[in-house]
């Protein structure tokens, strides 16, 4: 039967990343009919191999379960970026886990690399550089709003903050943003074979990572609170003016989008 199913999908004529396209694809197929088995996230991780939840890497699946569940079985739309693979696969792994876990959802996935070979009847691929303000304007114009974003690409800091102040504005009323590897913020200099761009956390240079941007922007959620305009950042202002809570995990950042305009309880509601 094996040797038959090879013989009809043109498996000894392929190229190997041609196989692991058609390998991909049956995993697809796979993953839109396990939708309809009640599983949590982790296990769904773990089936498809995403290191969001592998023992020895990331354990991301219980707060991904608290955040993912009011969106399980509604028609949203999911952009993550950051596909995966390179060398050693084809990656794409948590692609499959989102078609697994939504059943309705529209996923959209972005990677440097090419990996538009990875679209199917739910997921569109794109090819963008997250780092580049034309790139990602062109994904809103094309593919936003959003329900969820996941930004699970480069780690370096200076562009996951870059691309959650592109982004955050195309997030839907109520969506939820999230930040994966965090721990990029602790690294700097050269770790392994690449060179990070973090802060040890007693530093000058801290609160410009994406940790310590967060921490900061944490701190404007109280903003109708604010007595003086000394030393705020407009641009925080703004956005938490639209955010109701931020969550942080060992390595992963939780952003909930909603309406955060309720002024101070006190006569003098402070900065407008």
């Amino acid at each position: 039967m094996l040797g038959v199913l090879k013989k009809l999908l043109g498996w000894n004529a392929m190229s190997p990343s041609r196989k692991d396209v058609v390998r991909y694809k049956l995993n697809s197929f796979h993953a839109t009919l396990a939708c309809l088995i009640p599983r949590n996230i982790s296990n769904i991780f773990m089936c498809y191999k995403s290191d969001k939840h592998m023992p020895g890497m990331h354990l991301y699946g219980p707060a991904y379960g608290e955040f993912l569940k009011p969106y399980r079985y509604r028609g949203i739309k999911l952009l993550e970026i950051g596909i995966g693979g390179y060398a050693d696969s084809i990656g794409g792994n948590s692609l499959l886990a989102w078609q697994a876990y939504f059943p309705f959802a529209r996923i959209v996935g972005c990677d440097i690399q090419d990996k538009r070979a990875l679209s199917t009847r739910n997921t569109r691929v794109w090819r963008i550089d997250q780092s580049s303000a034309g790139d990602l304007a062109e994904l809103v114009r094309a593919e936003g709003p959003f329900d969820i974003v996941i930004d699970d690409g480069s780690h370096l800091n200076r562009h996951q903050i870059f691309t959650f102040e592109a982004l955050f504005e195309s997030v839907s009323k109520d969506g939820l943003y999230v930040v994966e590897d965090v721990q990029t913020s602790y690294w700097p200099g050269q770790v392994g074979s690449i060179t990070w761009d973090g802060a040890h956390i007693g530093e000058p240079g801290f609160p410009d990572t994406c940790v310590g941007y967060f921490l900061d922007l944490a701190k404007y959620l109280n903003h109708a609170e604010f007595r003086s305009r000394c030393g705020v950042d407009d641009r925080k202002l703004r956005l938490a003016r639209s955010i109701k809570r931020i969550a942080f995990e060992h390595n992963l950042i939780f952003v909930q989008k909603g309406d955060n305009t309720a002024p101070s309880n006190l006569n003098d509601i402070g900065i407008s």
